[in-house]
Order: C-alpha cells, then sequence, then structure tokens
C-alpha cells in the first residue's frame, strides 16, 4: 500500500485515491504529512523537526485510513433500487406507445385495395394496442411487462 496523509488539507491518499476532506483523531498539531511505501516510511513536520522514518503506521495513520475507508465505502456503495412507476406514470407509458401506433389504425393503412404498399401484419398491430390500452384505461402502479411493439411488414400489390 501506497499512503499519503496530510492533515492540513485533511486530506488522504491510498494507493493513488484521494478522499478529502476527511476528519479523525490524535494527529500532532506538527505533523505536515505522512508517507508510507508497502512497509516503511516517514513522517514530515512542520515545525523545523527533522524527518522521522518510521516502520509501523502511528495509531493517528490508521484513524486517518479508517476514515477514507468510511469514504470509500460510501463512494462505492450500490445505488438504491430505482422506485417503481406510479400508475400514472404507467398510464403516461401506455397513452405514448398508443400515440405512436395511432397510424395503424386508420383503415386504408391495411387494405390492399385502397394502399399500396399496405401494412400486412395491421392485426398484429391491433392485438399489441389492445394489450397496452389496458393500462392506459386502468392503470395500475409498478414495474410492468410491456408488450413487444410489432414489426412493420409492408407489401405491395
Amino acid at each position: 500500500m501506497i499512503l499519503t496523509i496530510v492533515p492540513s488539507d485533511f486530506a488522504v491518499y491510498e494507493d493513488g485515491l484521494c478522499y478529502a476532506p476527511l476528519t479523525w483523531a490524535g494527529t500532532p498539531s506538527n505533523v505536515h504529512a505522512l508517507q508510507w511505501q508497502t512497509s516503511s516510511g516517514w513522517i514530515e513536520f512542520n515545525d523545523g523537526t527533522p524527518n522521522e522514518d518510521i516502520t509501523v503506521l502511528p495509531q493517528w495513520a490508521d484513524n486517518a485510513m479508517a476514515s477514507w475507508q468510511v469514504a470509500y465505502d460510501e463512494a462505492h456503495k450500490p445505488p438504491p433500487p430505482p422506485t417503481p412507476p406510479t400508475a400514472e406514470e404507467n398510464k403516461a407509458t401506455a397513452v405514448g406507445l398508443l400515440q405512436s401506433t395511432d397510424w395503424t389504425t386508420i383503415a386504408d393503412v391495411g387494405n390492399p385495395q385502397m394502399s399500396n404498399p399496405y401494412l400486412a401484419n395491421q392485426a398484429e398491430f391491433i392485438a399489441y394496442r389492445n394489450s397496452v390500452r389496458q393500462y392506459a384505461i386502468y392503470p395500475v402502479a409498478g414495474d410492468l411487462v410491456w408488450p413487444t411493439v410489432p414489426t412493420e411488414k409492408w407489401v405491395k400489390v
């Protein structure tokens, strides 16, 4: 582990990942920074005291690392599950799906005597729209499995 703690910046860097501002207890007021490289390091001071080589992290550094861990855990927790749609939201979705396929209900679109090309699978669209319409008229809350809109099949006479 590579660790840098800069108390005056309220910052802790662990393996290059920094969280700030953090708070922790016990850091002596004359500490400028702690540098740690895998198994040893040093403490830098802000009052003229020479750097101190260390092979064991002081308790205040453990406190700083614990604060870093809390911030890391918070940043990496999974997002809350999405809120299921309300009945009104499902109704709006249903109305939008119906509006996007309104054109399929025009009489001449599926009539080969009136339209060339014509929509050969108009009956599939009517069945689809009937499935969707129930949610537009009687909306329910929650996650719904919406029917799949048919693929247009055009035939030229």
